[in-house]
């Protein structure tokens, strides 16, 4: 990847949903909520990483449920979205060449759907169609082919339903996908345990609710008042010094840029989004856009570090006399900690590297087309 320094990989492919009007009611209007409250977790405690669910001979089946749920979050109960009453939902792990089917059954008052962002899969009929409607109280069936040669790496799921996007998201409705490396890998990535790493924002009022977005969110994007790691306000992690830790992280803010630093460890940089680099960068911070994904190694080094998502200045959406950019957060927000303490594990192996990528440059155009992004006066965006 020519031009990437030490210094900071920034990650603007695939921006995914920050560029989705933001819906302008309140989320839970006319929702009915759940009476099962997820278990609570205090901030600080340990960081609990999603349910995964793991493709079996070649398939992957699936039922997924949208619903209004109570969650806790921060110690209050929160009145959020979930799939399968969990915030994230559940982390899908399949391979190349597997078959993914899933069942969407929505359970929210308003029409939703399911885009599986950034996997090489047919877009027609009951493949990642976004144009498909699943209305309120509504199932759909849903499958994905992967190709035999889908690149292994970090994708995610979420609603992408025209006009509802961001409230669904933003209310909770996103999770992890891992494509899994190949099996038998003839380089293995030597690390000795994976953590899964999926980062929200949200806002709550008094009650516990979350509110309806304002005007100038619709223009500007939506950033949450708390920044969450697997539905959970600064966790904790720990390792061994010299332990190696392969960290799969989702962007999943509405319009939130991630500028993450983890100050005090090493940090190697396998791919973002998409597979993975010809080889590992070592870099010290990594930007993430809302939707893109980073497949980053963690060596431990003694001592308590805290992962942060520094400000950012992301601009603004269409700029209309606003002036000026604008910047992701007013300050620093610590994510989560993470202590190294213990006797120093064995030396890990290398980091292999990968095979060299096609190169585009020189494939015939076969076509060319031209798109137009812009937004009216009145915020709304198309």
């Amino acid at each position: 990847m020519p031009g990437l320094s030490r210094r900071s990989a920034l990650i603007l492919g695939g921006v995914g949903i920050a560029a989705t009007a933001v819906g302008g009611t309140g989320f839970f209007v006319n929702q009915r909520i759940s009476s099962t409250t997820s278990p609570a977790i205090p901030s600080g405690s340990d960081l609990v990483e999603p349910p995964e669910l793991r493709s079996v001979s070649g398939t992957l089946t699936v039922d997924l449920e949208s619903s209004p749920q109570q969650v806790t979050i921060a110690g209050r109960d929160v009145r959020a979205l979930s799939y399968n009453g969990g915030v994230p939902g559940p982390t899908l792990r399949v391979r190349a060449g597997d078959t993914l089917s899933v069942s969407l059954r929505n359970g929210l008052a308003d029409p939703s759907n399911l885009h599986v962002h950034g996997l090489h899969v047919s877009p027609e009929n009951n493949g990642d169609n976004m144009f498909v409607t699943v209305a309120a109280g509504d199932s759909f069936d849903y499958q994905y082919e992967l190709p035999a040669n889908h690149p292994p790496g970090v994708y995610w799921y979420h609603p992408h339903h025209h006009g509802f996007v961001a409230d669904q998201v933003f209310g909770g409705l996103y999770g992890a996908i891992i494509v899994e490396d190949p099996d038998p890998d003839p380089d293995p990535i030597p690390a000795s345990r994976e953590r899964v790493l999926v980062i929200s924002d949200i806002t709550l009022d008094s009650a516990g609710t979350i509110p309806a977005a304002t005007a100038m969110e619709k223009m500007s994007g939506r950033e949450g008042d708390l920044v969450l790691v697997n539905g959970q306000l600064t966790p904790s992690m720990t390792s061994r010094p010299g332990e190696r830790e392969r960290w799969r992280i989702v962007n999943a803010c509405v319009s939130r840029y991630l500028r993450l630093r983890l100050d005090g460890q090493q940090l190697s940089l396998l791919g973002i989004d998409s597979g993975r680099f010809e080889a590992a960068h070592e870099v010290d911070e990594v930007v993430l856009a809302p939707g893109n994904r980073a497949d980053l190694l963690v060596t431990g080094t003694i001592g308590t570090s805290v992962l942060r998502a520094h400000t950012y200045d992301r601009g603004r959406s269409g700029g209309m006399m606003m002036g000026g950019g604008g910047s992701t957060g007013a300050d620093d927000v610590a994510l989560a900690s993470f202590i190294v303490t213990g006797d120093d594990v064995a030396t890990v192996a290398a980091i292999p590297g990968q095979p060299v990528p096609r190169d585009l440059r020189t494939a015939t155009v076969t076509a060319r087309r031209e798109l137009i992004f812009a937004m009216g006066m009145g915020g709304d965006m198309g």
